[in-house]
């Protein structure tokens, strides 16, 4: 059970970290680029309202990352600079990783915008293990595949995460009422609310959610049971987690870190990127490692 928490704990942890990161680095590229950084064009290239933009503006100015005040171009303190660095290198770290895997240049940077904030170090240590024993032969070049965070097609690229985050939280539910079912013979609000480590009331939303969406069938204040979607998005989901968590572990990621991260790296990749992970690690991870 602690195990499980931690995980997902350590997926929220990301997702918080994850709308810091994508600013302040589209803040950091439109002051390299164009001269200084404004609302507008955040908006613009987000794809959201300007007062979504000003409301996480103004929590970056909370957090010491933006200088400026709420009518001015706005300017990222050295520590916000410095986070840009770093996002903007693991980017380029888990999408060098992705076209090494042979995968398209289109696909592996729709993957690398949600993944690099997901992958923890031993599992970059990994990917850069991966990189060095495959040479480039002529693949993509990154730089040249990795667009600006405010590139034209920035909009949809970042309206895909933000769709992958809202699934996020229906796939986990519903796998883990499964999960319980399976293993207790029912599952209650307060069994995931320990599961997932968050208040009972939070699950209980959560739950009415689901009930909405037609994934849960049963009354309030009864034991949860899942509609026949439910159960098949279920599998789904239990089927995706094992095919990353294989994969990384057939890479030499530690089991633990393994586990941590398939949580999160699960909702971020496609199709083509899973059947590639599967293809490499094999049906049970046997394979010898590259």
């Amino acid at each position: 059970m602690a195990r499980i928490r931690a995980g997902h704990e350590a997926v929220r942890r990301a997702n918080r970290q994850e709308l810091v990161e994508d600013y302040v680095e589209a803040i950091d590229d439109l002051i390299e680029d164009r001269g200084e950084a404004r609302v507008r064009d955040l908006a613009t290239g987000f794809g959201i309202s300007h007062v979504a933009v000003c409301s996480v503006i103004e929590r970056l100015r909370r957090d010491g990352l933006v200088s400026s005040g709420q009518q001015e171009a706005i300017q990222l303190t050295e520590e916000g600079r410095a986070i840009a660095r770093r996002s903007r290198s693991r980017h380029a770290a888990v999408l060098e990783f992705l076209l090494a895997l042979g995968l398209p240049a289109e696909i592996a940077e729709a993957d690398a915008e949600g993944m690099e904030h997901h992958v923890g170090p031993e599992s970059l240590a990994a990917f850069d293990r991966f990189v060095a024993a495959h040479p480039r032969d002529g693949r993509a070049d990154p730089a040249a595949a990795s667009p600006s965070p405010l590139a034209e097609d920035a909009a949809p690229r970042f309206a895909r995460v933000r769709a992958a985050h809202a699934s996020e939280l229906t796939e986990d539910y519903v796998e883990a009422i499964d999960d319980m079912i399976r293993e207790r013979g029912e599952a209650r609000v307060g069994w995931l609310a320990e599961r997932f480590g968050v208040a009972q009331v939070t699950v209980t939303r959560v739950v009415a959610r689901l009930r909405r969406s037609g994934h849960v069938v049963s009354p309030p204040r009864r034991p949860l049971l899942l509609s026949a979607g439910g159960q098949a998005l279920a599998a789904r989901s239990r089927e995706r987690h094992q095919v990353v968590l294989r994969f990384l572990l057939f890479l030499g990621v530690p089991a633990a870190a393994a586990e941590i991260d398939a949580e999160g790296v699960e909702h971020h990749v496609s199709r083509r990127t899973l059947e590639r992970f599967a293809e490499l690690s094999g049906p049970e991870g046997t394979r010898d490692t590259p």
